[in-house]
């Protein structure tokens, strides 16, 4: 890399601490940023005009004045865009036979961008199969979050890996159903299969980071809580001792680390309580 390109790099990002070309025209980049730049992530990839990249990938990057290529944030990442990068640096690596980047293969580079990526990559395939039969009609929840029939008459949720790995607790985990394929796991497209009693609690978990599905009537939270109670007891139990406790207030908890004079606070609203004259039926459709 030139050092007028560098200079450029610094003006606009901040101090360039380290760099590698990872194929002809991309580049990774790691930056101290500066406390005033519009831009404060530290890793980016940079790719220059007349780098091996889809006009796809291309569309995803960030076009900076003075600087004559695209930016792709990695750290804290931008919308996703990036993961397209690795995963044509990935798909390059393997056309020509090079050694795959260091910590990824070209499916690994893929589940990650259906994740963050699904304009680029589409998102999670619906499991076809299940453990209670074939997938016969299925109802997207989210990208990855699938409502099910199956030939065997039974409704289900399935939830993929890179969504059940890091939004469920370890009791929704050890709860959950898997298909054991050995290619899948080696992808990590897993799924994890829950009946639909069962999947109260998974639900309910991945509402925290959903609200829009209690704000849509995707799902009917007092019917929620009651089916929690009614087929779970002790997750409920559980949880509503943790919520008494704080141990749910993520900012009161940060805070007393820190050292501030303060308790994490539990709070009523956030308890799963019962619902008197309100039924079970916590899914808004097919009904």
């Amino acid at each position: 890399m030139d050092e007028e390109l560098l200079s450029a790099l610094r003006y606009e990002l901040g101090e360039v601490t380290g760099w590698e070309e990872l194929c002809p025209g991309v580049y990774s980049l790691t930056v101290q940023p500066d406390p005033d730049s519009a831009y404060p992530c530290s890793e980016y990839y940079l790719v220059l005009p007349d780098a091996p990249i889809s006009r796809e990938a291309l569309a995803l990057g960030t076009a900076l004045d003075g600087i004559p290529g695209l930016l792709y944030a990695i750290d804290p990442p931008d919308e996703g865009g990036w993961t397209a990068i690795l995963y044509e640096l990935c798909k390059n690596q393997s056309r020509h036979g090079s050694p795959p980047l260091e910590g990824w293969s070209l499916a690994d580079a893929a589940m990650e961008g259906m994740e963050l990526c699904p304009t680029y990559f589409g998102s999670f395939p619906v499991p076809p199969y299940t453990p209670w039969g074939w997938t016969l009609r299925y109802r997207v929840l989210d990208n990855g979050v699938y409502w099910l029939e199956t030939s065997q008459c039974k409704t289900a949720l399935a939830v993929c890996h890179p969504v059940w790995t890091t939004e469920f607790s370890d009791g929704i985990v050890q709860a959950g159903k898997k298909l054991i394929h050995s290619k899948a796991d080696d992808v990590e497209l897993s799924y994890l299969f829950f009946e639909e009693r069962a999947s109260c609690t998974a639900i309910f978990e991945l509402l925290k980071v959903r609200p829009e599905w209690l704000e849509t009537g995707l799902i009917r939270r007092p019917e929620l809580m009651n089916a929690i109670w009614k087929y779970a007891p002790m997750y409920a139990a559980a949880y509503n001792a943790q919520e008494q406790a704080g141990l749910h207030d993520g900012l009161g908890i940060l805070l007393k680390m820190m050292g501030e004079d303060s308790e994490p606070q539990g709070s009523p609203e956030h308890m799963i309580s019962l619902v008197p004259d309100t039924g079970t039926e916590f899914i808004g459709f097919w009904k």
